[in-house]
């Protein structure tokens, strides 16, 4: 392990310890500074390092206030000249996290009339919280097109799902269940657009199309399922989990 990784282990100790001041400053070094010396966890740090954060703040407050002020000081870059594509994915993270999707919605819309080009690259990250927001007309306006858009999403799950069975085999199986899920969720997203504005025909080639872009029958399945039953794919994962504990 690295040092960074060793840094976000140390705070998970401190909280559980309830030395929460100490867990808090080894958030926010891991938050500022682990892309430097590990570029590697940038998954993590807007994942499991966030959500760790958030567990934090249940227990002590000033933990919250803190990744509001990132947040804060993140937005104010942007409008300030410091736009990048990585900066406002940092911005929706940490709006996710904190349940604040409102605020990454109202960034959007700034972006929107202020930096349009810019807008235009971050809309994928932007779309759940329009969605959230129910601001649909904003959300389709940067849509684009919807079935190449689902053309897209099929082939990157058709090629992730390809090369995992050629380097993992079976033990692969909860990465590609969260890409099933992942999947579903983009498609979901693009579906109840379209519905809101009243593009009902075309909301409904897109969900077929997002089962026929599909190239296995198991992964089709999968997803079929999925959006027959929103959670299957969470009980797969958890079903695999145990099976996996009681092997061991």
């Amino acid at each position: 392990m690295g040092q960074a990784h060793d840094v976000l282990e140390r705070a998970r100790t401190a909280r559980l310890e309830g030395r929460y001041e100490d867990a808090l400053r080894d958030h926010l070094w891991f938050h500022e500074n682990a892309l430097a010396v590990e570029p590697g966890l940038a998954g993590v740090r807007l994942s499991f390092a966030l959500r760790d954060w958030i567990y934090l703040a249940e227990q002590f407050p000033l933990a919250r206030r803190a990744l509001q002020g990132l947040r804060d000081r993140d937005t104010a870059r942007m409008l300030d000249g410091g736009q990048t594509r990585e900066l406002f994915r940092d911005i929706v993270a940490i709006n996710s996290a904190l349940g604040e999707e409102r605020a990454t919605h109202d960034l959007f819309v700034r972006m929107d009339i202020q930096m349009p080009e810019l807008a235009r690259q971050c809309a994928d990250f932007a779309l759940p919280a329009l969605v959230a927001a129910e601001d649909f007309t904003l959300a389709r306006r940067y849509l684009g097109d919807p079935a190449k858009r689902v053309q897209a999403l099929a082939a990157n799950l058709n090629a992730y799902t390809a090369e995992l069975v050629k380097t993992a085999g079976t033990s692969s199986a909860p990465a590609l269940l969260s890409f099933v899920l992942n999947y579903t969720k983009e498609v979901r997203l693009v579906v109840e657009v379209l519905r809101r504005q009243d593009e009902e025909d075309v909301a409904e080639r897109v969900s077929r199309a997002a089962l026929d872009e599909l190239k296995s029958d198991a992964l089709r399945d999968a997803v079929e399922r999925e959006f027959e039953t929103p959670g299957a794919t969470i009980q797969a994962m958890v079903a695999h989990a145990r099976a996996n504990v009681t092997e061991h």
